[in-house]
């Protein structure tokens, strides 16, 4: 997985969104609209969510390269990265592509796609197992980004993304494996935690400048 490419991608988009702040106008178009049970601090409420987004972006290569080490130091990296790699391809198409990159706002959605599929990968393993596959709860964070992207369009992602897990839990018989069984029902969940309690600190800053009402 080229990780280094993906960091690369987003320090090309912050150069230009310091030019032409593409991302700073779709939030400011947005905040009126965003969803009941997020509630921004009174005062630099744009500049707080434009901070916070550009955190969710900048959070991606980190992501993908923990749950790529801990999964392969659990002896699990096969399983798992199938679904990195799509979410690698997802965020590098536009560079692949050729495509032009006019800033952050563009790689937004690709960013909710990513931290997206890993949530439901999580939410799967979940079902499969009674436990989860990442100690890591991303849920607040792209409710937040779901909002900014717009109902019609994120959910439109969400299905894509529900889609392609489905899509390979069944045709990858690397799912069903007597192996992957075996890892389910022998795997120490307390060993898992603490591979994962290095990157704990990943997601401490994803929410922190944000407040939820109590409906939330």
């Amino acid at each position: 997985m080229d990780v280094q490419a993906i960091r690369d991608l987003i320090s090309q988009a912050k150069l230009l969104e310091s030019q032409n702040k593409h991302l700073c106008k779709l939030i400011d178009d947005q905040i009126e609209q965003l969803h009941h049970t997020i509630e921004l601090p009174d005062q630099n409420a744009c500049e707080t969510l434009l901070l916070f987004t550009i955190d969710y972006i900048d959070h991606v290569p980190d992501f993908l390269e923990a749950l790529e080490s801990s999964s392969k130091e659990a002896g699990i990296g096969h399983f798992i990265c199938p679904f990195l790699d799509i979410a690698e391809e997802n965020f590098l198409a536009p560079a692949i592509q050729g495509d032009p990159i006019n800033g952050l706002d563009l790689l937004l959605d690709k960013a909710y796609f990513a931290h997206r599929l890993i949530e439901e990968v999580n939410d799967q393993y979940l079902m499969k197992t009674g436990s989860t596959l990442i100690p890591m709860n991303m849920t607040w964070a792209n409710l937040i980004i779901h909002s900014i992207l717009g109902e019609n369009f994120a959910n439109e992602l969400d299905i894509i993304v529900d889609k392609t897990v489905e899509q390979m839990m069944k045709s990858q018989s690397i799912y069903h494996q007597e192996k992957f069984m075996e890892f389910i029902h022998n795997r120490s969940s307390e060993e898992w935690i603490r591979i994962w309690s290095r990157w704990n600190c990943l997601s401490n800053n994803l929410g922190i400048e944000l407040k939820f009402t109590s409906a939330a």
